[in-house]
Protein backbone atom coordinates (compact mmCIF):
# COMPACT_ATOMS: atom_id res chain seq x y z
CA UNK A 1 0.00 0.00 0.00
CA UNK A 2 1.50 3.64 -0.79
CA UNK A 3 1.32 6.31 1.09
CA UNK A 4 -0.49 4.87 4.18
CA UNK A 5 -2.45 6.62 6.47
CA UNK A 6 -4.03 5.68 10.29
CA UNK A 7 -7.11 7.19 10.72
CA UNK A 8 -9.88 7.03 13.31
CA UNK A 9 -11.94 4.55 11.69
CA UNK A 10 -8.56 2.81 10.06
CA UNK A 11 -6.10 2.63 7.36
CA UNK A 12 -6.47 4.68 4.41
CA UNK A 13 -4.07 4.23 1.36
CA UNK A 14 -3.90 3.09 -2.39
CA UNK A 15 -2.74 0.14 -4.16
CA UNK A 16 -1.55 -0.06 -7.61
CA UNK A 17 -0.20 2.11 -10.67
CA UNK A 18 -2.76 4.37 -11.55
CA UNK A 19 -3.19 4.11 -7.80
CA UNK A 20 -6.70 2.76 -6.87
CA UNK A 21 -7.98 3.74 -3.21
CA UNK A 22 -8.32 1.67 -0.22
CA UNK A 23 -9.44 1.72 3.35
CA UNK A 24 -9.15 -1.28 5.65
CA UNK A 25 -11.18 -0.69 8.84
CA UNK A 26 -10.05 -0.26 12.31
CA UNK A 27 -9.93 -3.63 13.65
CA UNK A 28 -9.33 -5.54 11.19
CA UNK A 29 -6.95 -8.57 11.70
CA UNK A 30 -4.15 -8.36 9.49
CA UNK A 31 -4.67 -12.27 7.74
CA UNK A 32 -8.73 -11.44 6.81
CA UNK A 33 -10.25 -11.20 3.57
CA UNK A 34 -11.04 -7.90 2.46
CA UNK A 35 -14.70 -7.10 0.91
CA UNK A 36 -16.13 -4.34 -0.97
CA UNK A 37 -19.12 -2.39 -0.13
CA UNK A 38 -21.00 -1.39 -3.48
CA UNK A 39 -23.99 0.63 -3.63
CA UNK A 40 -26.81 -0.60 -5.93
CA UNK A 41 -27.42 2.59 -7.99
CA UNK A 42 -26.64 4.19 -11.43
CA UNK A 43 -23.02 4.00 -11.39
CA UNK A 44 -23.04 -0.11 -10.67
CA UNK A 45 -21.34 -0.81 -13.67
CA UNK A 46 -18.56 1.54 -12.99
CA UNK A 47 -18.27 0.66 -9.17
CA UNK A 48 -18.20 -3.06 -10.65
CA UNK A 49 -15.43 -2.41 -12.89
CA UNK A 50 -13.11 -0.56 -10.50
CA UNK A 51 -13.74 -3.33 -7.69
CA UNK A 52 -12.23 -5.89 -10.67
CA UNK A 53 -9.34 -3.36 -11.29
CA UNK A 54 -8.72 -3.41 -7.38
CA UNK A 55 -8.69 -6.93 -7.78
CA UNK A 56 -6.13 -7.32 -10.59
CA UNK A 57 -3.59 -5.39 -8.52
CA UNK A 58 -4.22 -7.26 -5.51
CA UNK A 59 -3.89 -10.67 -7.48
CA UNK A 60 -0.62 -9.07 -8.91
CA UNK A 61 -2.12 -8.63 -12.50
CA UNK A 62 -1.81 -5.36 -14.85
CA UNK A 63 -4.72 -3.70 -14.08
CA UNK A 64 -7.50 -3.43 -17.34
CA UNK A 65 -7.13 -0.45 -19.25
CA UNK A 66 -10.15 1.54 -19.05
CA UNK A 67 -8.37 5.24 -20.05
CA UNK A 68 -9.59 7.40 -22.92
CA UNK A 69 -8.41 6.06 -26.06
CA UNK A 70 -5.75 8.18 -28.60
CA UNK A 71 -8.56 8.97 -31.02
CA UNK A 72 -10.74 10.46 -27.93
CA UNK A 73 -8.01 12.14 -26.52
CA UNK A 74 -7.40 14.02 -29.73
CA UNK A 75 -10.97 14.51 -30.04
CA UNK A 76 -11.59 16.18 -26.89
CA UNK A 77 -8.54 18.85 -27.30
CA UNK A 78 -10.01 19.66 -30.58
CA UNK A 79 -13.98 19.91 -29.07
CA UNK A 80 -11.94 22.27 -26.56
CA UNK A 81 -9.77 24.09 -28.94
CA UNK A 82 -13.86 24.34 -31.18
CA UNK A 83 -14.91 26.00 -27.94
CA UNK A 84 -12.82 28.09 -27.15
CA UNK A 85 -13.02 30.01 -30.70
CA UNK A 86 -17.11 29.49 -30.31
CA UNK A 87 -16.67 31.41 -27.17
CA UNK A 88 -14.60 34.37 -28.50
CA UNK A 89 -17.03 34.64 -30.92
CA UNK A 90 -15.20 33.23 -34.48
CA UNK A 91 -17.25 31.57 -36.90
CA UNK A 92 -17.63 28.26 -37.67
CA UNK A 93 -15.19 28.79 -40.54
CA UNK A 94 -12.61 30.74 -38.49
CA UNK A 95 -12.48 28.00 -35.95
CA UNK A 96 -12.25 25.41 -38.89
CA UNK A 97 -9.27 27.43 -40.05
CA UNK A 98 -7.92 27.07 -36.80
CA UNK A 99 -7.75 23.24 -36.17
CA UNK A 100 -7.05 22.21 -39.58
CA UNK A 101 -5.49 24.97 -41.38
CA UNK A 102 -6.32 26.94 -43.96
CA UNK A 103 -4.91 24.60 -46.89
CA UNK A 104 -8.35 22.21 -46.01
CA UNK A 105 -10.85 24.38 -45.52
CA UNK A 106 -12.42 25.70 -48.90
CA UNK A 107 -13.53 29.32 -49.77
CA UNK A 108 -16.99 30.00 -51.03
CA UNK A 109 -19.91 27.86 -51.74
CA UNK A 110 -17.93 24.88 -51.36
CA UNK A 111 -17.31 25.64 -47.91
CA UNK A 112 -21.33 25.43 -47.17
CA UNK A 113 -21.18 21.50 -47.70
CA UNK A 114 -17.82 20.33 -47.09
CA UNK A 115 -17.55 18.02 -44.63
CA UNK A 116 -14.80 19.84 -42.08
CA UNK A 117 -17.95 22.71 -41.57
CA UNK A 118 -20.24 19.59 -40.07
CA UNK A 119 -17.24 18.36 -38.13
CA UNK A 120 -16.47 21.38 -36.67
CA UNK A 121 -20.01 22.41 -35.86
CA UNK A 122 -20.36 18.61 -34.05
CA UNK A 123 -17.01 19.52 -32.75
CA UNK A 124 -18.97 23.09 -31.00
CA UNK A 125 -21.83 21.23 -29.94
CA UNK A 126 -20.15 18.29 -28.09
CA UNK A 127 -17.50 20.98 -26.87
CA UNK A 128 -21.10 22.68 -25.04
CA UNK A 129 -22.52 19.57 -24.09
CA UNK A 130 -19.50 18.71 -22.06
CA UNK A 131 -19.40 22.19 -20.53
CA UNK A 132 -22.59 21.91 -19.77
CA UNK A 133 -22.18 18.71 -17.41
CA UNK A 134 -21.50 15.78 -20.15
CA UNK A 135 -17.77 16.22 -18.81
CA UNK A 136 -18.84 13.58 -16.32
CA UNK A 137 -19.23 11.09 -18.99
CA UNK A 138 -15.35 11.57 -18.73
CA UNK A 139 -15.43 9.92 -15.45
CA UNK A 140 -17.06 6.61 -16.51
CA UNK A 141 -15.16 3.87 -16.76
CA UNK A 142 -15.07 1.70 -19.97
CA UNK A 143 -15.60 2.35 -23.93
CA UNK A 144 -19.60 4.02 -23.15
CA UNK A 145 -17.90 7.22 -22.51
CA UNK A 146 -19.96 9.65 -25.28
CA UNK A 147 -19.46 13.38 -25.76
CA UNK A 148 -22.62 13.98 -26.63
CA UNK A 149 -26.26 13.85 -24.85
Amino acid sequence: MSSPRQASDGLHGAVGNPPIPVWVPRGAPPDSHLGALIPFDDALPQRLAAVLRLWHVLQGRAQPDVGLTALQRRRLVLALRAHDGHRDGHSYRDIAIGLFGAARVPRGAAWKTHDLRARTMRLVADAIALRDGGYRGLLRVGPRVKLTH
